[in-house]
């Protein structure tokens, strides 16, 4: 059904569920039954702005890999609130010369450079350093009986290991968490002008230290990935700004999502007990836990994109320059696509969530996150089978990134 024929009352209604989405703020229950109340009301729904907004499995998966959509200063351009688009622009400036707001052939050229550091076979080399650094953050909650799962192991360790890959000193790397949630900030479509403006002052500080790195990499190169950005040459070569947004990019996604993720699981797992007791009786499950746990809790749970060109899902026609906002979140939970959808079940069978994304755009990181996750919460319930919650945990606000700020524990 095209959404043009949609009656205004109908279309009005899901605008109204929309909004509900976008400025509530979801807590632990997160943002599911609104994501069902949208799904419900229009499944493809094209908003009062214009923008095309989808809640289906199906439609989102089909979005993110129609190369007819494509990434533009529109995918940024979805806001409650206007913001000046020059200081969106600056705030921007050097994400949008990276992989994640390029289109072919700039896109390739951009991600063949590091594609192979994060595959499956190379990601496997780090194993052993991903399992000494989670063994050793467990140690620390054990013997001091309680603590916070995301300062004292869901952030430090993914930090850790990217800084790893990057050759990066441990001193060099404490500007990490709040400059890198600043610099997002701009990617959430509740995100108002003093967040953008935020995201602009927050940019200087890591591109002046990721710049400095790599001119240090250019001059005494080593194996690791700033290098190999620093002394790329021929069609591989970067300019100044692709090379220090790239730097900037992987270093922030290698830990932000993966941040989500283990916090998010964990919560999860703390939530259902039950769950945590097969995962401990059956270790065998951490890589099937892993996607569900990523489906029930995405870390990231919108991606934008921009028609290109003319092209149409679930019979609503797209035109070039409309917005499509993929609710993976919504995707995950779909029921035409998983059965029992809003059961948790580290069991389950085929799952394949969207969560990384799909297409060109597949989260390049993807590989490294499942093992960190695979790695991390079967040791976590194994060695700390008493981990219990120690107050309040306290989600971050916005729709886009789900995750934790907090999350005390103690061990009996």
């Amino acid at each position: 059904m095209n959404s043009s024929r949609v009656p205004k009352e109908e279309a009005a209604a899901a605008d109204d569920i929309l909004l509900d989405l976008l400025l509530k703020e979801h807590g632990a229950a997160g943002p599911y039954e609104v994501y069902r109340q949208l799904r419900d009301a229009a499944p493809v729904h094209v908003s009062a702005s214009g923008t095309v907004v989808l809640t289906r499995f199906r439609d989102c998966d089909q979005a993110l890999r129609d190369r007819r959509l494509g990434k533009v200063d529109e995918s940024l351009g979805f806001r409650l609130t206007p913001v000046p688009a020059e200081l969106q622009r600056r705030a921007m400036r050097r994400f949008r010369k990276t992989m994640l707001f390029r289109n072919p052939p700039d896109h390739a050229r951009l991600r063949s450079l590091v594609a192979d550091v994060f595959t499956a076979r190379h990601v496997q080399d780090l194993h052993a350093y991903i399992t000494a650094a989670t063994d050793q953050l467990i140690d620390t909650l054990a013997d001091h009986g309680r603590g916070d799962i995301i300062t004292d192991l869901a952030l430090p360790l993914p930090v850790a290991v990217i800084s790893h890959l990057f050759g990066l000193p441990e001193d060099g790397r404490e500007f990490a968490a709040p400059l890198v949630r600043d610099l997002i900030a701009p990617l959430e479509p509740a995100a108002d002008t003093a967040a953008v403006e935020r995201a602009a002052a927050a940019e200087d500080q890591p591109a002046d230290y990721i710049g400095a790195v790599l001119e240090h990499k250019r001059r005494h190169p080593a194996e690791d990935l700033l290098s190999r950005l620093a002394t790329a040459d021929g069609d591989h070569r970067l300019d100044h700004d692709e090379c220090v947004g790239t730097g900037i990019l992987l270093f922030a996604a290698g830990f932000e999502t993966t941040t989500n993720l283990i916090g998010n699981a964990t919560a999860a797992l703390l939530d259902h007990p039950e769950q945590a007791a097969l995962l401990r009786q059956r270790p065998d499950l951490a890589s099937n836990a892993v996607e569900e746990l990523l489906r029930w809790e995405a870390p990231v749970q919108t991606d934008g994109r921009t028609a290109l060109h003319q092209t149409e899902i679930a019979g609503t026609t797209i035109h070039p320059g409309q917005v499509v906002l993929t609710l993976i979140g919504a995707a995950n939970r779909d029921p035409e696509h998983f059965e029992h959808p809003d059961v948790l079940d580290l069991a389950r069978h085929d799952v394949s969530p969207l969560s990384f994304g799909a297409g060109i755009h597949y989260c390049l990181g993807a590989a490294l996150e499942r093992m960190e996750g695979a790695t991390v919460l079967p040791r976590l319930v194994t060695r700390l089978p008493d981990l219990r919650s120690n107050g309040p945990a306290v989600w971050r606000p916005g729709l886009s990134f789900r995750g934790l700020l907090t999350l005390p524990v103690s061990i009996r």
